[in-house]
């Protein structure tokens, strides 16, 4: 049977994106109708259910597998009709609660495949929009500093501008031969497509200091309504200078900008620990 079944995932995967996924799953769907049809008249209750899990498991793996040929870059429509696939096959496994139950058709194998599927069929931008409010919720719940030291920073919004001051840094990690390091601090706003605008702004270099003093601001035009956006944030990253060889990373921090005078009700400074 698994090679009828591979035959049909095959075909379910790569027809074209016209063809709607319950249109390409049908053959597959109408193979199973068949062969459990026969299973339910030869076997008793117990072996025909784990006969199910059986086929379910098959299933799986072959999705699995598909997603995991290598024959080039795929769009995110590909990873979108196997994640719709396997909705529907869930549902015809599952039976309106006749067929298997849920937590038995959501094996360790269906969890890594759903996840797996859920990423592919994501965008590029909203995955960089997930990685830096991932990285923001752990600045966030953070218990004790990264080790790579303190950026001091204030930032308020006034009248369509957001000034952001770069006030200091202490404890810089030392990336230079000397001990010491060559800081200097990236600021950019996120996400992206909603700052495409806005253009990353930098500090001077201090050179050879762990504890730099920058005192410097910048100006951002940009509307309230968009800071006031899902995941907008201001991203500082702090680099050391290097003259010959690519500049090093120090640590970054992010500052969500609904935290912010001017966008919240609430005066804020902030020092943040870098990671």
């Amino acid at each position: 049977m698994r090679p009828e079944v591979r035959r049909h995932v095959f075909h379910l995967a790569w027809s074209p994106d016209s063809l709607p996924a319950e249109s390409a799953l049908a053959p597959l769907l109408d193979s199973l109708d068949i062969k459990l049809t026969e299973f339910r008249a030869g076997l008793l209750d117990s072996a025909f259910k784990r006969a199910l899990i059986g086929i379910w498991d098959i299933l799986l793996v072959e999705l699995e597998s598909q997603g995991d040929a290598n024959t080039g870059e795929k769009l995110t429509s590909f990873y979108e009709r196997l994640h719709k696939a396997l909705q529907l096959l869930e549902d015809f496994f599952h039976a309106e609660g006749a067929g298997v139950s849920i937590e038995g058709l959501h094996t360790p194998t269906w969890y890594r495949l759903s996840s797996r599927l859920d990423l592919d069929r994501t965008p590029t931008q909203a995955l960089i929009n997930l990685y830096y409010k991932e990285r923001m919720d752990e600045q966030q719940n953070a218990t004790e500093a990264a080790g790579y030291g303190v950026l001091t920073v204030r930032a308020y919004f006034h009248h369509d501008s957001l000034c952001v001051e770069v006030l200091g840094a202490r404890d810089v990690i030392p990336l230079d031969p000397n001990g010491l390091s060559d800081p200097f601090v990236i600021v950019e706003l996120l996400p992206r497509t909603t700052f495409s605008h806005c253009v990353e702004q930098r500090t001077a270099v201090h050179r050879r200091t762990l504890n730099p003093v920058f005192d410097e601001c910048f100006e951002f035009s940009v509307t309230a309504k968009q800071c006031r956006g899902d995941g907008s944030a201001i991203l500082f990253t702090v680099m050391d200078y290097d003259v010959i060889t690519a500049n090093d990373f120090a640590g970054e921090a992010f500052l969500q900008l609904l935290s912010i005078p001017g966008i919240s009700k609430e005066d804020m400074a902030l020092i943040t620990s870098m990671g």
